[in-house]
């Protein structure tokens, strides 16, 4: 199983993450690495999560990961079955419409709870990143779009202060995000990492004159547009 890139690690430094116990810690770097290896196909629909392998790959015992499992099954990504185990669900697309429409309401709530003022960190990462877009524009890498998106929500959620609506739509995006490894294939690769490159500007544009009410506005339309593609695909 290939090591996911450093997105979990970053979590655990997160100013909202107010339990720095090592207990909580282990847990979510367990927990922020198997989800991402869901929302990467690492683990791809129908795969089986096999709890003693887990707890061998991190050096703990089963209980930890079977609480991680439990989260997971909870968000809508693995499933217990008797006499199966527990396996990733399919993405069904009737609930990833229903997720990102909620994303979009939520999204337009970011400055208005409780919003937290951009540090210079957010400005600096988005800023360069920005110089990614021309290999990604050029060269198809579905690993690294959505290693570039899981960056952007990343920073998104720093700006969020309400820690239910933090929560919310962190786990929305994830119950979301896996649905680009079956559709982008599919789409015109130029213009989504031409959108996802804009997303990228326009966020940071905003990050850099603290207008979190922009950040949810943008993020709202990105969301809307990405649906409404999507749509069009399957239909």
């Amino acid at each position: 199983m290939p090591v996911p890139f450093s997105i979990a690690s970053d979590a655990i430094n997160r100013p909202h993450l107010s339990d720095v116990s090592p207990w909580r810690i282990r847990f979510r770097t367990i927990y922020e690495s198997l989800r991402t290896d869901i929302t990467l196909l690492r683990y791809p629909p129908g795969a089986i999560m096999d709890i003693s392998l887990l707890a061998r790959q991190f050096g703990v015992s089963r209980t930890p990961i079977r609480t991680v499992i439990q989260r997971l099954e909870n968000e809508g990504l693995t499933i217990t079955k008797h006499g199966v185990g527990t396996i990733v669900t399919e993405i069904d697309f009737s609930q990833v419409r229903q997720a990102m429409e909620l994303r979009m309401c939520l999204a337009e709530a970011m400055g208005s709870l409780d919003p937290r003022p951009p540090n210079d960190t957010i400005g600096e990462k988005l800023g360069s990143l920005l110089s990614e877009f021309t290999n990604l524009e050029n060269e198809a890498s579905l690993t690294d779009f959505a290693r570039l998106d899981m960056v952007l929500h990343n920073c998104k959620c720093e700006l969020i202060g309400n820690d239910l609506l933090r929560r919310s739509y962190d786990e929305l995006y994830y119950r979301t995000a896996r649905i680009w490894f079956q559709y982008l294939p599919k789409l015109t690769w130029k213009s989504e990492a031409e959108s996802l490159r804009r997303d990228y500007q326009q966020t940071l544009e905003a990050v850099r004159r603290n207008d979190v009410t922009a950040v949810g506005f943008i993020t709202r339309n990105a969301v809307s547009e990405a649906l409404y593609r999507i749509n069009n695909l399957i239909d």
